[in-house]
């Protein structure tokens, strides 16, 4: 499983259930990395959609009430994803939130990190993974300039 997260200069992914950041060079990129693969999350960030679900992937989300989403195959509990993970074939992106992050980290071999370089307010974080020693960068980008905010990406691997 890989994880997909931006984050700004704390950590921080979200605020009152919503991104801190709508990035379109990055919201492009998650686009490419799960068409015609599995994403995974909470039912807050699935809510948060615009659209739902995401179209030309698999959707699935792990909720305590999986009778309010139809329109997806559900989990009730992170252990049963986590068995289902096992029969598929196809890449497993894990898109949060806070919560899902921090049970299915210690699942992933890869995270796809986009760093804001901005500080926001913000009430939910991912683990830092800089002061982790299970994980090490693999490649970093040079930051790129938006409109809105400067950014980069970076990918951290298991050792």
């Amino acid at each position: 499983m890989e994880i997909i997260v931006a984050v700004d200069e704390n950590y921080g992914i979200g605020k009152d259930n919503n991104l801190l950041a709508r990035i379109s060079p990055d919201l492009k990129r998650l686009r490419n990395f799960t068409v015609g693969n599995i994403i995974v999350m909470g039912s807050k960030t699935y809510m948060s959609f615009p659209k739902r679900p995401l179209p030309d992937r698999e959707n699935l989300v792990i909720t305590r009430n999986p009778e309010n989403y139809p329109e997806v195959r559900c989990f009730t509990s992170v252990e049963d994803f986590l068995e289902y993970s096992e029969t598929v074939d196809k890449p497993i992106f894990v898109l949060g939130g806070g919560q899902i992050y921090k049970e299915l980290l210690p699942y992933c071999d890869k995270a796809h990190i986009t760093k804001i370089l901005h500080s926001f307010e913000a009430d939910t974080f991912f683990p830092n993974l800089d002061e982790d020693e299970n994980w090490e960068i693999a490649e970093e980008g040079e930051v790129i300039e938006t409109e809105q905010y400067p950014f980069k990406y970076v990918t951290y691997v298991r050792k």
